[in-house]
């Protein structure tokens, strides 16, 4: 096993970033049903989510058709001291480029009020453990250790995962993660 995070976070992109637009959108597209198909997002009135970066799994079919199903949809915008929050987007016109050129919903946008929605993580390799690697800023791992009871969904392509990751005590562990051949329920 890797033991050095930051190599290992640079060889498992450097293989998600080599997919084809139609990997993407194919592997993308198995993951966003799987997700439509949970009882929580049947149940959610919102959901925390994100907007895809290179080749990010792509959940914005899933936003279309929360929209749809009346949820409504939060997205983070980054602030000072490596900290984000969430808010609501109704449509793809209320965003902007951001930090690291990811697309964060404008400042007219309202902030959500983290509560028990789910949340749906990015990264850039997981562990079959419930363990994540982000891209090493460690937005989420604060968010989550001051939103500890939010659900952790991960989405990630199944070339993201390995059984187990050498992480320290900062580092979030997922509850649920999905994949275009598989869900692992971790539980946490």
């Amino acid at each position: 096993m890797e033991t050095n995070p930051k190599s290992f976070r640079k060889e498992h992109l450097a293989i998600r970033n080599a997919m084809s637009e139609k990997e993407v959108a194919e592997k993308s597209g198995v993951i966003v049903k799987r997700l439509l198909q949970t009882g929580w997002y049947q149940n959610a009135q919102e959901i925390f989510a994100y907007y895809p970066l290179k080749n990010e799994v792509d959940c914005r079919a899933l936003f279309l058709q929360a929209w749809s199903d009346g949820k409504k949809i939060a997205l983070p915008r980054t602030r000072e001291e490596n900290q984000m929050d969430f808010y609501y987007i109704d449509d793809f016109m209320q965003l902007k480029e951001g930090a690291f050129h990811v697309m964060e919903p404008m400042e007219n946008c309202v902030r959500a009020v983290p509560d028990k929605q789910p949340v749906i993580v990015p990264g850039s390799v997981f562990g079959r453990d419930g363990s994540r690697y982000g891209y090493g800023k460690g937005y989420y791992d604060r968010f989550f250790a001051k939103n500890p009871k939010l659900k952790r969904y991960a989405v990630c392509y199944a070339n993201q995962l390995e059984e187990s990751l050498v992480t320290d005590i900062y580092d979030v562990e997922m509850h649920e993660i999905y994949t275009e051949t598989e869900v692992i329920r971790k539980g946490v």
